[in-house]
């Protein structure tokens, strides 16, 4: 068997690989500071002469690239503009996220869209009204005074964080700072994902050619050696 069908092979794989992110994407075009992951490829000569490349995945990263922000009015509503994150707090630790669609819970701890409290520079950030003013800087007032500022950060590789669901986890090696001056977020707004469905669905139907084109190879390349094979066999 000619072992050029393991090149076509690992297209394959690399494609269903492909397609798997790209569908994740798109599935979540709509979820609001979702960001959108690429895979990395690169290119393998497992022999000396370099007569056979495979294709191979290096990596799934983040693309962290702005999405559009969209007004909603909403007071607990609040989208960032530029690097970095909102830290909320979860059962397995802090979490990290671009969401910024906040609700006040029954007891008036900030709440985010999955119902874990959000973090303030004091801590778990306590509300007696969704009634607020967050200025650029995160600042909440009531009546007028200030009560906390919502906990920004930011990681020397955001790219690589971890992703769990629409919130993001730093790696060892990740480091996390404070955002600098120019983040700011806007309140009654929030970011949208930045993923742009037509650019995925274009990019999909081409993954999907790819997907198709190693698998006519394999399937070439089988039909040769049974082939051969049989020619073998009537001598």
């Amino acid at each position: 068997m000619d072992r050029g069908i393991y090149v076509a092979l690992s297209g394959v794989v690399l494609q269903e690989k492909r397609l798997e992110v790209l569908t994740d994407n798109l599935a979540n075009v709509n979820t609001v500071g979702f960001k959108k992951q690429k895979p990395l490829f690169e290119d393998s000569m497992p022999d000396v002469y370099g007569a056979r490349t495979f294709a191979m995945m290096d990596k799934v990263v983040n693309d962290m690239s702005q999405g559009i922000t969209e007004k909603t009015d909403r007071r607990l509503d609040v989208a960032i503009k530029g690097d970095g994150f909102f830290a909320v707090n979860t059962n397995n630790g802090p979490r990290f996220t671009r969401d910024g669609s906040f609700t006040l819970g029954t007891d008036g701890t900030l709440l985010s869209r999955e119902g874990n409290p959000v973090l303030g520079e004091k801590g778990v950030i306590k509300l007696t009204s969704p009634d607020v003013a967050i200025d650029a800087q995160g600042d909440i007032r009531e009546k007028g005074a200030v009560i906390d500022r919502l906990k920004l950060v930011k990681f020397t590789n955001s790219m690589e964080l971890k992703r769990e669901g629409n919130f993001f986890v730093p790696m060892d090696g990740i480091k996390e700072s404070g955002v600098g001056t120019g983040t700011q977020v806007e309140q009654g707004y929030v970011e949208v994902s930045n993923v742009n469905a037509i650019r995925a669905m274009t990019t999909m139907i081409e993954a999907m050619r790819s997907y198709e084109t190693s698998t006519k190879m394999i399937q070439t390349m089988d039909d040769i050696t049974r082939k051969a094979i049989d020619e073998v066999g009537k001598v």
